[in-house]
């Protein structure tokens, strides 16, 4: 269940990461910047808290 639950995590990321990708085109690299830590760091958290411990679904 653990890895069902990463796909919608990916997903998130990969628009994120899309959005980030759309203002560095248009040169808005600081929005671009801090998106991609955002959706880096809210992937990398939530895997964290999903595949740690003794959390369960």
């Amino acid at each position: 269940m653990k890895y069902v639950m990463v796909i919608p995590l990916l997903i998130m990321l990969f628009y994120l990461l899309s959005f980030s990708r759309y203002n560095w085109k248009n040169n808005n690299k600081l929005a671009a910047i801090g998106s991609a830590i955002l959706g880096i760091t809210a992937f990398t958290l939530a895997c964290f808290v999903l595949f740690s411990g003794n959390y369960e679904l």
